[in-house]
């Protein structure tokens, strides 16, 4: 019939599909900047020479990675989408033809692996950074964030008590509003006066790491968190992640923090920024070890006893000391062992004949000043941060970090681990940094066909060793051997 379509089978079709993809595809851009064969070293050790063909630990790589960039969290999800999208597809170096991957071997690889391999990738990413002159080295930013665990409230049960209560859905809900610990917009764990933490109660049945949180204003929820280092480059690339306690304190992270962010550059930063809540003996003896200038926010505190402050008194180093507004002495009475500090205080009855009582010491007892042994590193670090650069690198950290944690969270899905526990979490995040650090790659260093000479060619079915290395074997009649040396 004339006009109508020929439903005749045609028996040759050319289609390319590396010319549907537009030249400025994030994914073509990655690929030319990445050569993703470095994966088939770090998978090596955790495979066999026997057995079926296994699919190219590189492709498994890939396929993570498109579910992180386009905040896709369902394995399952993510090869489905990888079978109809062309972009994709090309990505991964499979023709229309060819089948992708079962979401089943994300998982397995996930398994197989663990964090070693994850930490090998994003340290790699994190050098490519580095060669390609975006990591700046000198000045590090360093904040933290809570991450809503994969676990319901439902799933907390009592760690002992529950049998000998009875009811555990009772005892949850009575130590649930009683005892939990609250945490300030800073990040820093409060607890309610004359009350324990719930977290020494009670324990997720699904997810036993994660750690219940409430924020001012905000419902309690099981919560991990994650500590973020970003450089202080143009590209704000991450070159930190761990994933940690919730209600562990900031400060508690930064020796790790630290030294992660040295074995990923290849070298030791000079200068740390965090707000506020890093502001702890942790830091500044983890900054100190390591010749690390610490610019931190500073923790103010009016104080119970009235309006004077520790640092409105004078301390005489040379007669160790202190002097109160009033001109009287405050001379070392005892020592906190438990807080590693000196107590210094006023003789009996100064503080009862001074004019200034009220605004220092309006109780019964005479004022007291509490020193740090490590005094000295506070009082350089405040200094520090008082200073032109201090306020200046402050004010940059709100510009530099804080829009990397959204870009993570609210763009690539790290807002919610997508598995139970604080190792699957961790690679999350690593991966997602990973994500965001390649987006930069290719936005202010990119290296034009760094990665197309093996692109044609990603998809080898298999390995096997033979003598000295590996050697891959592709199932796909296009495809050729390659051999690891």
């Amino acid at each position: 019939m004339m006009g109508s379509k020929s439903t005749e089978p045609k028996l040759l079709v050319h289609f390319d599909l590396d010319a549907q993809i537009p030249r400025h595809h994030i994914l073509r851009r990655i690929a030319e900047a990445v050569d993703f064969t470095f994966v088939r070293n770090l998978a090596r050790p955790y495979y066999s020479h026997t057995g079926q063909p296994s699919v190219d630990p590189a492709v498994l790589f890939k396929l993570t990675l498109l579910g992180y960039l386009y905040r896709i969290v369902s394995e399952r999800q993510i090869c489905e989408e990888a079978s109809l999208n062309l972009a994709w597809r090309w990505f991964l170096g499979y023709e229309l033809e060819e089948e992708i991957p079962d979401h089943s071997v994300l998982t397995k690889a996930r398994r197989r692996f663990g964090i070693k391999v994850y930490e090998q990738f994003f340290q790699h990413v994190v050098r490519l950074c580095e060669m390609r002159g975006l990591i700046q080295g000198k000045t590090l930013f360093l904040d933290s964030t809570q991450i809503e665990a994969n676990a319901s409230r439902e799933s907390m049960r009592g760690r002992t008590l529950v049998k000998e209560l009875g009811s555990a859905r009772a005892y949850v809900h009575e130590v649930w509003h009683s005892n939990l610990g609250e945490a300030d917009d800073d990040g820093v764990q409060r607890t309610r006066p004359g009350r324990g933490s719930a977290n020494r109660e009670l324990v997720s049945r699904t997810d036993p790491e994660a750690q219940l949180m409430s924020r001012p204003g905000r419902p309690h929820k099981l919560m991990h968190k994650a500590q973020i280092a970003v450089d202080g480059g143009r590209a704000r690339v991450v070159t930190a992640v761990e994933v940690r306690a919730a209600t562990e304190g900031d400060g508690q992270a930064v020796a790790s923090m630290l030294d992660r962010h040295e074995a990923a550059v290849g070298r030791a930063t000079s200068e740390l920024v965090a707000d506020a809540g890093y502001t702890s003996d942790d830091t500044h003896e983890a900054c100190a070890r390591r010749e690390v200038r610490p610019v931190l926010g500073s923790i103010e505190r009016s104080g119970r006893r009235g309006v004077f402050r520790s640092r409105d008194f004078t301390y005489v180093e040379a007669g160790n000391y202190y002097r109160c507004p009033a001109g009287a002495t405050l001379t070392q009475r005892f020592q906190q062992y438990d807080r590693q500090s000196t107590i210094y205080a006023a003789a009996a009855g100064t503080c009862a004949a001074c004019p200034l009582k009220p605004q220092c010491a309006p109780g019964k007892s005479e004022r007291r000043i509490a020193r740090r042994w490590n005094q000295t590193l506070w009082d350089q670090a405040l200094a520090l941060a008082h200073s032109p650069r201090g306020r200046m690198l402050m004010r940059r950290r709100k510009a530099v970090v804080e829009p990397r944690i959204g870009d993570l969270k609210i763009k690539h899905g790290l807002v919610r681990a997508q598995f139970r526990g604080r190792q699957n979490l961790q690679i999350q995040a690593l991966l997602t940094a990973a994500a965001l650090n390649l987006k930069a790659l290719v936005k202010w260093g990119p290296a034009p066909q760094a990665g197309s000479a093996a692109l044609r060619t990603h998809v080898l079915a298999g390995f096997d060793t033979i003598h000295r290395g590996f050697l891959w074997l592709a199932h796909s009649p296009r495809a050729a051997l390659f051999a690891q040396p």
